[in-house]
């Protein structure tokens, strides 16, 4: 889980991808997401993700995107085994080898769903992520919430892997037992992590209220949105794909492998 966060964070840089517009880096990786969502054939699913590894090659995120990836597994291996087992027991079913087939497309596209917005993460400070929004109309107040919880996840989750090796080295065995024992053990780790919680939204609170948070409801930035050439040629080679995508998916459908 720590390492799925990773893709949250924002890395430094100064590469095309950091230089894009956020607008066009959010549009990039909405595509990526509707292309997977729409289309289930294996093929897809490695163009799409072959395209989010050369991104995060241009712009030198490649190894936590990775990091991304690989914390992914459990999910993917999750996702495989309850398609295969469910399906199994259903009467009706196709042969074995096409459940296992769509098993593994099923889990396989998983990989493109979770790593479709990690360049959008990794590339975009939170502020820029707030404007974007914001040009978006949507109410700062929710904006803000947004922001701090990309902010702090990543933290947080830093924080409970702290603790969890803190209690491993006190000698608390998190890894044997029955589900119950495991789950009764974890009380001395969620205890000072809802502690920290807390302790941070205080102290978010106050700083919020020292600075005259809501105090005047139209905002300024120190830095504007604007659309360069780059951006403009980037959103239309996106909206072609997306084009391509639903006309080939839903006009003059292809059998895709």
């Amino acid at each position: 889980m720590a390492a799925i966060l990773q893709g949250l964070q924002f890395y430094p840089g100064d590469s095309f991808i950091h230089r894009l517009d956020p607008r066009a880096k959010l549009l990039i990786s909405t595509t990526f997401l509707f292309i997977t969502l729409i289309y289930v054939e294996v093929t897809v699913t490695t163009i799409i993700i072959v395209a989010e590894a050369l991104l995060a090659a241009i712009s030198g995120t490649m190894r936590r995107w990775i990091k991304t990836v690989y914390g992914s597994i459990p999910f993917i291996v999750a996702v495989f085994l309850m398609n295969y087992l469910v399906r199994m027991f259903i009467p009706g079913q196709p042969p074995t080898q096409v459940i296992l087939y769509e098993s593994f497309a099923a889990a396989y596209r998983l990989i493109a769903l979770l790593a479709s917005f990690s360049i959008f993460f990794l590339t975009t400070t939170p502020e820029e992520i707030g404007m974007t929004l914001t040009k978006l109309k949507i109410p700062y107040m929710y904006v803000f919430a947004f922001i701090s919880a990309i902010r702090f996840t990543p933290i947080l989750a830093e924080e409970l892997q702290t603790i969890m090796d803190s209690q491993r080295s006190r000698g608390l065995e998190l890894d044997k037992g029955n589900p119950l024992t495991r789950l009764k053990r974890y009380i001395p780790i969620l205890v000072p992590l809802i502690v920290n919680v807390l302790r941070r939204s205080y102290e978010l609170a106050e700083a919020m209220e020292v600075k005259c948070f809501g105090a005047s409801k139209k905002r300024t930035y120190l830095k504007e949105l604007k659309l360069r050439p780059r951006d403009l040629f980037v959103i239309i080679l996106t909206l072609i794909s997306i084009s391509i995508s639903i006309y080939f998916k839903f006009i003059n459908p292809i059998k895709i492998p």
